[in-house]
């Protein structure tokens, strides 16, 4: 039996036009299952702005890549003798793999089957799963959870076109706040006027768009960008302001190079929290997290934009994508029609 991975072959280069260099695509040949070795299959894997740093060598939350290791990635799998089960985590950029379930270290999550037939409730697609996991969840735990936005407040919004800001846009929306959104193409801001018409859009590359929002008048800021435009934003809100940091995409490129904020004073006379904002990071609260999203989706007042890539060889042109920011909604590689080993 063989499989498909895409390996580490360098770190990923400034320019991301090379980006093709730092990957390799390889046939591999599997060992067979046992009684402890599940077989998987790779069936959608998630494109995440995290991946340019993972790629980079850095160490994050999961190990720093070595040249030849396969590139870290979320997905969904399953069972290759049993495709009504579904595992989700970070199985990597690869079509198959052997899953060892006594190795509490790399344990993967099985989807109950209750939320897969809420999936089918809402009139979701399986592959929405995973924006819901990776997108979803860190819009509630930063707006719902931290920020605990009401009615009228003003909820300002960065990298408002990705697939977590689009997230953030509606669940603020269906709060009744004032709600405005930085992007910085001219066809996203037409996408967002058009599929959002209560929404405020702010190109953040027009050289006045710090002065579009008035200083101390930001309840909550959610933000995906950090560095200079969080800087900004900090003498935007008001006092007892909090800002859910969920990003750092601003310096995803240079993070060895980052500067850090000049005006840490505000933060302290103004008495704003701050709290950094992962997907899996409050387990405790992730049943309450689900309750309200698929409540949304089952009221219709939450929908899921998705693009869609079918081929593992298809990833680093996605990333490219992702990277020069060309994509609206979240980037899915499908692989659930190819069964070939």
């Amino acid at each position: 039996m063989h499989k498909q991975s895409l390996i580490l072959q360098q770190k990923a280069p400034k320019n991301i036009n090379e980006l093709d260099q730092a990957f390799q695509l390889i046939d591999q040949k599997l060992d067979a299952p046992s009684s402890q070795l599940l077989l998987m299959k790779t069936r959608y894997i998630s494109i995440d702005p995290i991946m340019r740093v993972w790629i980079s060598g850095a160490r994050t939350y999961l190990p720093a890549l070595q040249q030849n290791d396969i590139i870290h990635a979320f997905t969904l799998s399953s069972p290759v003798d049993n495709q009504n089960d579904i595992y989700f985590g970070p199985a990597g950029l690869q079509t198959h793999f052997l899953y060892d379930k006594t190795n509490k270290k790399k344990q993967l999550i099985k989807v109950p089957r209750q939320m897969l037939q809420l999936l089918q409730k809402c009139e979701l697609q399986n592959s929405n799963l995973l924006t819901i996991i990776l997108n979803g969840l860190p819009a509630y735990y930063g707006l719902v959870d931290f920020c605990k936005i009401q009615k009228g407040q003003r909820v300002v919004i960065s990298a408002a076109a990705g697939a977590t800001g689009l997230f953030c846009i509606q669940l603020a929306l269906n709060m009744q706040c004032d709600v405005i959104g930085f992007t910085g193409d001219i066809e996203k801001i037409k996408f967002l006027q058009n599929q959002f018409p209560n929404l405020r859009i702010i190109n953040y590359k027009l050289d006045d768009w710090d002065k579009q929002i008035e200083d101390n008048s930001v309840d909550c800021y959610f933000d995906n960008v950090g560095e200079y435009m969080l800087e900004k934003m900090i003498q935007k809100m008001r006092k007892n302001g909090k800002i859910a940091l969920c990003g750092s995409m601003g310096s995803s490129s240079n993070y060895s190079e980052r500067q850090g904020l000049s005006n840490m004073n505000q933060i302290i006379y103004k008495r704003l929290k701050l709290k950094g904002i992962t997907f899996n990071q409050e387990l405790n609260k992730i049943q309450a997290a689900f309750d309200y999203l698929f409540q949304q989706f089952q009221q219709k007042k939450l929908r899921i934009f998705q693009e869609e890539y079918n081929q593992l060889s298809d990833t680093p042109k996605a990333l490219k994508r992702l990277f020069k920011g060309e994509n609206i909604g979240k980037i899915i590689i499908n692989l659930d029609n190819q069964t070939k080993l």
